[in-house]
Formats: C-alpha cells, sequence, structure tokens
C-alpha cells in the first residue's frame, strides 16, 4: 500500500447498541433527538409495501435538517429528502460534514430498493455518526446499512431502547 493509498483509507467504524437508558448526559440526547425523527415518521404517509422512516440531522445540537418517506412529492427515502433539504441551503449543507443522522430505520444499502442507496448518500455528505431506531427486519429486505456504514469509517449506535416506539407507524408489516 503507498502512503497515498493508506491516507484515504479510513479506520472501521464501530456499532453499539444502547438496549437500557443509563442516564448519562448522552444517553439522554439521543433518547431526546431520536423521538424527534420518530416525530418524523409519525407524519409518513402510510404505504403498505414501504416503512415509514424518519430522520432529524445535527451537527452538535444544532439541527441541519429532517426528512421522512414519501415526503411531499417527492418519491424518495427519508435520508435522501433529508440530505436534499440541507443541501439547498448553503449554511446547513457545510455543516453536514462530521454530523449524526438520527434515523428511525436502518439506511438502505442496496440499488434494488433505492437508485442510489441511502448509505452511499450519508457517506458521500460526510456524516461521522448515524444513531439507528431498529434495524431494517429481514423479512423485508436484506440490508447491509450498518455493516456498509461501518466499514466506511461510520460509528453506527442502535438505540434499541426506543425500537417499539421506532416500529410503531410500520406494524401493519410487521404482522
Amino acid at each position: 500500500m503507498t502512503d497515498d493509498t493508506m491516507a484515504n483509507t479510513k479506520p472501521p467504524g464501530t456499532y453499539t447498541v444502547i438496549s437500557t437508558n443509563d442516564g448519562s448526559k448522552q444517553v439522554e440526547i439521543h433518547i431526546e433527538l431520536m423521538r424527534l425523527a420518530i416525530l418524523q415518521a409519525e407524519m409518513a404517509t402510510p404505504n403498505d409495501n414501504a416503512f415509514n422512516t424518519g430522520i432529524i440531522i445535527v451537527n452538535g445540537m444544532t439541527p441541519i435538517s429532517e426528512g421522512r418517506s414519501r415526503e411531499s412529492n417527492m418519491n424518495k427515502h427519508a435520508a435522501e429528502i433529508a440530505l436534499i433539504k440541507a443541501h439547498s441551503h448553503s449554511q446547513n449543507a457545510r455543516l453536514l460534514a462530521g454530523s449524526t443522522m438520527y434515523t428511525t430505520m436502518e439506511p438502505c444499502s442496496s440499488k434494488k430498493v433505492s437508485k442510489v442507496p441511502c448509505t452511499s448518500l450519508i457517506i458521500d455528505a460526510g456524516i461521522t455518526t448515524v444513531v439507528i431506531g431498529v434495524k431494517e427486519p429481514e423479512s423485508f429486505v436484506n440490508c447491509r446499512g450498518v455493516d456498509t456504514l461501518c466499514a466506511a469509517g461510520i460509528h453506527v449506535i442502535h438505540l434499541q431502547l426506543l425500537q417499539e416506539e421506532c416500529l410503531k407507524t410500520n406494524i401493519h408489516l410487521l404482522t
């Protein structure tokens, strides 16, 4: 490996599962921001063939963007919508690098699901941490979002303690 190749290689990201509220300030912040993402998912137009997903993107505690599945006339995933909205405001676009995305559902990783997988958009945006509420159920699609993000050096936190809340808007797809 040359020095140039080594300079462009990121160390792998981490995957952390938070299953209980330990009372720490960081976990409380994760819960608060994921609940804002859940509100976005609750506003998504229901669909019998796709999950309702909500997204909040922050840099520190500064909100950058939000999005939800099937928002307005855009037939796009929630992550794509939130990133489009952030890029439409130059100030927010500059804040994307190093930001954290809160998403109720694991981001898609396949072109079979979306023309450009949400994981690719997240990586390209320079987001460094993704907090998910639920891993994509295997019965729906074989998603490798967590693995793809970690391989790209992104830290993934699975906020498993809010999994039931994140799934509420999608229960019709799971029964």
